[in-house]
């Protein structure tokens, strides 16, 4: 009969010859709160791989993005932390300010990005910001960001708020958007074009209270506007 150490080194060797695997596989790679690793960006992601927030990122102006996403297949958890900018919408609708290019999270051509658990507010311009096809937000608070809350060209938001942000709440093409909040924005709460859907969502006092979103609501979508069914 086989020991317990044999069979532990064939299955390792397995894993090791299991193509796309590694004996990294599974790992979290920690990310520090005083991490600054290139002008203009706190953070850059260069490798696949799941990555959570040790603390809150807090970026020193509106033009510095927080966590720039060079890699396909990431996750960011940001474990309940906060990523924190100098912009205030305090006034709203009055301009937020300073404006500003950075981004909470921003990735372009990439895929399989995933963004979960945390806040990100006070950014120059939009808490995240995902030029790709393949983007989910989960349990995300974006807030008080400068031109918005959030940007998606493809995937699904769920479970998130966009709430006083000084754009849109939420801007994307084909997107899916479900049981998530849009208040206090701007401009409209959710402005999806393409093949976008939303069902389950709450909507209140965005566009001066105007037009919560682009989209056309049916009766089975079960989204709210300002206390009623979207009309």
């Amino acid at each position: 009969m086989a020991s317990l150490q044999q069979c532990t080194a064939a299955a390792l060797l397995a894993v090791l010859l299991v193509p796309g695997m590694s004996a990294a596989a599974g790992r979290v790679t920690m990310i520090a709160a005083d991490r600054a690793d290139k002008p203009g960006f706190l953070v850059v992601i260069e490798e696949a791989g799941y990555y959570k927030l040790s603390g809150n990122l807090k970026v020193p102006d509106a033009n510095t993005t927080a966590i720039e996403i060079n890699a396909d297949n990431v996750t960011l958890d940001l474990n309940g932390h906060a990523i924190q900018g100098p912009v205030r919408c305090q006034q709203l609708p009055a301009p937020c300010w300073p404006g500003g290019s950075g981004n909470g999270v921003h990735a372009v051509n990439r895929s399989g990005v995933v963004v979960k658990n945390g806040i990100i507010q006070g950014m120059g311009n939009y808490g995240v910001y995902l030029e790709i096809n393949t983007a989910s937000l989960d349990r995300v608070v974006m807030a008080r960001n400068g031109h918005g809350g959030a940007v998606l060209f493809g995937g699904a938001i769920s479970n998130s708020v966009a709430e006083a942000n000084g754009g849109d709440g939420i801007f994307g093409v084909d997107l899916k958007v479900r049981n998530s909040v849009m208040r206090g924005n701007q401009m409209l709460g959710l402005a999806a074009y393409g093949h976008s859907t939303f069902s389950n969502n709450q909507f209140k006092s965005n566009n001066n209270n105007a037009a919560q979103t682009n989209l056309k609501p049916a009766a089975a979508d079960r989204n709210v506007c300002n206390g009623a069914p979207c009309q």
